[in-house]
C-alpha cells in the first residue's frame, strides 16, 4: 500500500515524501508535517495481526523459524562470549523470571532474552532474511519465549497460535525495517549490522504485544528502544565475541522498553520520520517507502527467510555449496588441490575474503565464521562443513590450515546480487594435475529458489540438539511439539519440556 492509499483512508497520515520534509528555503532545518509517523502503522501492525488471518504459508514458515531458533540456540551456552554472559548474568542475579533454554535456570526476563538471543546468534546457524541480511528471528524469538515466561507467572499463558502470530508479525516488521533503510546499498558497506540496529525496535513491538499493552504503550517503548539503538558492522569485519551479543543486547533493551512503557514511561512517537529520526539520523534521510509499508498485513517476509545449512557466515553459503559440488562431481581429494581462487562483490570480500593472511589462518571461531577460505577448505577436506569445523580444536587442525594457504581470494563487482542480499561467488579450483574446474553459485542452499530439504533439516536439527547433549528421544519429542505449535496450550511448558539433564 502506498501512503496515497494510506491517507486516502486515514486522513491522520502526512509523511514526507522519500523521507524528506519540506523546507522554509534554502539551508533552512526541515520543518516536519503534521501527522503520525511510519512506526504507528508497523506497531498496528505487530499488536494487532492475529493468527486467524495468517496465510497458511506465514505460519508454516514460522513455526520452522521457532524450531531453527530453538535448535541453535541449545548447543552454544560454553560458547566464548555465551559462556561469560551466562556467569555474570547468574552473578547479577534478579528475580527468577524467563527460562535460559535448555537449562532449568531463570533469570530476569531481560537477563533471560539477552542470553537466549545470543545464544541464538553465537554459532552463525540462525535463519537470515537475505535482502536486508538482517538475523530477525534470533532476536524476535527468544523475546517472545521469554516473555511468554513472564506472563505465566501471572496466570495467562501465551499459546503456541499467539506465539506464531507475533513473531509473524514482529520477524516481519524488523525485516521491513532493514530493507527500508538505505535501500540497494548493503548494509555493511553502509556500516551498519541490521540485526542489533533494528532488533531493538522490533523487540519492543514484540514485547509490548506480548505484555498485553496498548499502542501508546506500544509506541513509546519503541521510542526507548531508539534511544537505545545501535549496531555497528566493525564487530563482524574484526571477527570478535561482540558479533554474538548484538541480539541479545537489542533483545534485551527492547524487553525493558516495553515494560517500561507499559508502566508509563513516555518515548518518542517520531521513531521513523522524525527531522532526528532512524531513516535521518541512519541513512541520511534514504529509504523505501514501499519496502516499509507495502503490502503491510498481506505479504509477510518470514517466507523468504532462509535458514542455514551450515554454521557460518550466510554470505559465505554460496562458496560452500560450489565447492561441495565441484569435489563431489569430479571426485576431487584435497591432495588433488593446488590452488583455489574466490571471487566475491565488495562486502563479502570485506566481511569474508580480506586480509588474506587472517582469512586462511583466523585465529578465533568468530574468525573462521566469516572466512572464506577456512569455509572452502572444510568442504574439500570432509565434504561437509558443521559445528565441528568451528571449534577450538579445529581451528589447529593441520589439514585444514594447509588446504586454507592454498586459497586466494578475489574481489569482483559483477557478481552483487541485483534484488539484494549475499552476492554471488565464482570458484575457481586447479588441481595438481593440471585441471581447472570453475563454478558460479548465485543461491545458496536455504534460499526460497533453493530450499533445504526435509532431510536436510531434520539433519540440522539434531547435530544442534546432539551437540547440546540432548538425549535423542526428548529431541524426537520436541520436534514433534514444534512442528504442530499452533495445538501447544502453554508456551511456557514447552520452554520448560527443553531442560537437558
Amino acid at each position: 500500500m502506498g501512503l496515497s492509499a494510506l491517507m486516502a483512508s486515514a486522513p491522520a497520515w502526512a509523511f514526507f515524501e522519500a523521507g524528506q520534509a519540506p523546507t522554509a528555503g534554502a539551508g533552512a532545518a526541515p520543518v516536519p508535517l503534521p501527522g503520525l509517523d511510519a512506526i504507528h502503522a508497523l506497531v498496528a501492525h505487530c499488536l494487532d495481526t492475529r493468527f486467524e488471518a495468517l496465510p497458511p504459508e506465514v505460519v508454516a514458515a514460522t513455526r520452522t523459524q521457532i524450531l531453527d531458533t530453538v535448535a541453535v540456540t541449545l548447543p552454544a551456552l560454553d560458547a566464548d562470549g555465551i559462556r561469560q554472559l551466562h556467569a555474570w548474568s547468574r552473578d547479577s542475579g534478579g528475580k527468577g523470571e524467563s527460562l535460559v533454554l535448555g537449562t532449568r535456570t531463570r533469570l530476569p526476563t531481560e537477563a533471560a532474552a539477552r542470553l537466549n538471543a545470543a545464544m541464538a546468534a553465537a554459532l552463525e546457524f540462525d535463519d537470515t532474511y537475505e535482502p536486508s541480511l538482517i538475523h530477525a528471528s534470533c532476536v524476535t524469538i527468544p523475546v517472545a519465549l521469554a516473555v511468554a515466561d513472564l506472563v505465566a507467572a501471572s496466570g495467562r499463558q501465551i499459546d503456541g497460535r499467539e506465539l506464531i502470530a507475533a513473531v509473524a508479525a514482529g520477524t516481519d516488521a524488523a525485516c521491513r525495517l532493514s530493507r527500508a533503510g538505505s535501500p540497494g546499498v548493503s548494509p555493511f558497506i553502509v556500516g551498519w549490522d541490521p540485526t542489533p540496529m533494528y532488533g531493538y525496535l522490533a523487540a519492543a513491538m514484540v514485547a509490548s504485544r506480548l505484555l498485553g499493552s496498548n499502542r501508546a504503550q506500544a509506541v513509546s517503548a519503541v521510542g526507548l528502544a531508539y534511544h537505545q539503538l545501535s549496531g555497528n558492522a566493525q564487530a563482524s569485519v574484526d571477527g570478535t565475541h561482540a558479533k554474538r551479543l548484538g541480539s541479545g543486547f537489542a533483545a534485551y533493551g527492547g524487553i525493558m522498553s516495553a515494560r517500561l512503557a507499559k508502566a508509563g514511561v513516555i518515548g518518542s512517537d517520531r521513531v521513523l520520520q522524525g527531522v532526528k529520526g532512524l531513516f535521518k539520523q541512519y541513512h541520511g534521510g534514504k529509504y523505501s517507502e514501499e519496502a516499509l509499508l507495502g503490502g503491510l498485513g498481506t505479504r509477510f517476509a518470514g517466507v523468504d527467510i532462509a535458514p542455514k545449512p551450515y554454521p557460518s557466515c550466510r554470505g559465505g553459503h554460496v562458496a560452500i555449496d560450489g565447492t561441495l559440488e565441484l569435489v563431489k562431481t569430479h571426485g576431487i581429494r584435497p591432495e588433488d588441490v593446488e590452488a583455489v581462487t574466490i571471487y566475491s562483490p565488495p562486502a563479502e570480500m570485506m566481511l569474508l575474503g580480506a586480509p588474506i593472511e587472517k582469512k586462511r589462518r583466523p585465529q578465533t571461531i568468530v574468525e573462521a565464521q566469516f572466512s572464506n577460505p577456512w569455509m572452502v577448505a572444510a568442504a574439500i577436506q570432509d565434504r561437509d562443513v558443521g559445528l565441528r569445523h568451528f571449534t577450538d580444536a579445529a581451528l589447529k587442525r593441520a589439514d585444514l590450515l594447509a588446504l586454507a594457504a592454498r586459497m586466494t581470494t578475489v574481489e569482483d563487482k559483477s557478481l552483487v546480487r541485483p534484488d539484494g542480499g549475499p552476492g554471488f561467488v565464482r570458484l575457481e579450483l586447479k588441481t595438481r594435475a593440471g585441471q581447472t574446474h570453475q563454478k558460479l553459485v548465485k543461491f545458496a542452499k536455504g534460499d526460497p529458489k533453493n530450499p533445504m530439504t526435509p532431510a536436510e533439516y531434520r539433519k540440522k536439527v539434531f547435530e544442534c540438539t546432539d551437540a547440546a547433549r540432548m538425549p535423542r528421544p526428548q529431541a524426537e519429542r520436541l520436534m514433534a511439539r514444534y512442528l504442530k505449535l499452533e495445538a501447544e496450550p502453554s508456551v511456557a511448558a514447552l520452554n520448560a519440556a527443553l531442560a537437558i539433564g
